[in-house]
């Protein structure tokens, strides 16, 4: 999965007149690529876009600007028909299992809908596939005739995970389906996304709020702030070293077992608000708030020029002027083997 300068823009209209005033940048020129087999795990703050851009990259959500590419193939012009068929190769588990699934229909009917729709088995073969499918992810087989608030949460979102299960996807929009979850239950759902990756082969776009659990998970991590890919680079450097302020500002927030290590850690608390995405400020997004920029002494073009993405170490990238100088920070991170 690729996009380049990837843009979803929400319009501000007028109340009365219904005039477009202005547009919310929700996704704002981000370039990716995800690779087959892998784990991108995206993270960031409520409503910096992590959600939009997922919804966007299988055209649950129209782009405004920007290119997609799935497997080499551009999804912007594709009809309802021909992306229909592709549909088979891309799914979404959606964030809230209480919501998403239908709660007049039998889990039994809401597994086999996908089938029924790409009319991939019908009869007894289709309520076999189903009953696999139950089994798969951890329910029993004999479930099919009950209904969704029959079961628990961390049981609705299995159900979630079956159903983008059937009909045999590669690549997977996993769109914070442990945030709503107790926390006894949230290591259940990842170690089985973690198992049917390895015996499927699947890809996935893994969008969470919990840094711990996208460590776990992930093969590589981006980091999202205000519309804006910051930085991305494999888990064990982007934990270890992070290159851009505001992904050290994320790490200082994760607590650490041992509380001497916890003691000595030097934390990062941001001031003031989140920028309007409708009004984004000039130059970096995150100077507003950057520790990083009021240490250096408020640089100019932190204010004035818009960093791009830039290769700051093996296999990470980082769209901070001064991202050497954040990664020989001493704030917020501590070494894995030291915690």
């Amino acid at each position: 999965m690729e996009a380049d300068r990837l843009e979803v823009h929400f319009p501000i209209l007028s109340a009365i007149l219904q005039r477009r005033r202005g547009s919310v940048r929700a996704v704002d020129g981000v370039t990716m690529a995800i690779e087959r087999g892998e784990t991108l795990g995206l993270v960031g703050e409520s409503g910096c876009g992590k959600s939009t851009l997922g919804r966007a990259l299988i055209r649950l959500r129209e782009p405004t600007g920007g290119t997609v590419r799935f497997d080499g193939r551009d999804l912007a012009p594709l009809s309802s028909r021909e992306l229909r068929r592709l549909r088979r190769r891309m799914q979404i588990i959606f964030q809230d299992p209480y919501g998403s699934l239908d709660p007049r229909m039998t889990v039994g009917a809401i597994v086999a809908e996908p089938i029924e729709t790409h009319r991939l088995a019908s009869g007894r073969a289709k309520l076999e596939r189903v009953r696999e499918l139950l089994e798969l992810v951890g329910l029993d087989p004999g479930f099919t005739a009950r209904y969704p608030h029959e079961f628990s949460g961390g049981q609705r979102q299995r159900i979630g995970v079956a159903r983008a299960l059937a009909v045999e996807p590669e690549f997977i929009v996993c769109d914070e389906p442990i945030s709503a979850l107790d926390v006894s239950i949230q290591g259940q759902v990842l170690n089985l996304l973690v198992d049917l990756r390895r015996e499927l082969g699947l890809t996935y776009l893994f969008i969470a709020h919990d840094l711990a659990a996208v460590r776990h998970i992930s093969d590589r991590v981006g980091v999202m702030y205000l519309g804006r890919l910051v930085e991305v680079g494999r888990s064990s450097a982007v934990y270890a070293s992070p290159a851009h302020p505001y992904t050290r500002a994320l790490l200082s927030a994760v607590p650490v077992a041992d509380p001497a290590v916890e003691r000595r850690r030097r934390r990062v608390i941001l001031v003031g608000d989140v920028p309007s995405p409708a009004d984004p400020p000039p130059g970096c997004r995150f100077h507003t708030r950057c520790w990083l920029y009021e240490r250096l002494g408020r640089p100019a073009e932190c204010r004035t020029v818009q960093p791009e993405l830039r290769i700051v170490g093996e296999g990470q990238q980082a769209a901070c002027h001064f991202a050497e100088t954040a990664i020989q920070s001493d704030v917020g991170v501590v070494e894995p083997a030291t915690a």
